[in-house]
């Protein structure tokens, strides 16, 4: 798993962003997913793939607040259940403390 703070965006909405980053995003992804977020976030975004290198799979997971995001990989070599890395990715939120 890697977590990772996503550069600044400035005069750039969620559909712009989300261009960007399937532009630098390896090709053929076996699935992708937007959602609406909640506890604070505006929404999220995910890419999915299967057999890259050793992982099985590997899910590309981005939160989305305001300006800023946060990025998340998750890769495994279990390729039958890539639910826990959504669960883990759905389980990102904003906290003020």
């Amino acid at each position: 798993m890697h977590v990772a703070p996503g550069a600044e965006w400035r005069c750039a909405n969620g559909v712009d962003i989300i261009a960007s980053l399937d532009a630098e995003l390896p090709p053929d992804p076996a699935g992708k997913l937007a959602e609406s977020g909640r506890d604070g976030v505006g929404h999220r975004a995910a890419w999915l793939y299967h057999r890259s290198g050793d992982a099985a799979f590997a899910l590309y997971g981005y939160t989305f607040r305001d300006d800023a995001y946060v990025e998340t990989f998750f890769t495994s070599p279990d390729a039958a259940d890539p639910g826990w890395a959504f669960d883990a990715w759905r389980s990102v939120a904003h906290s003020t403390d």
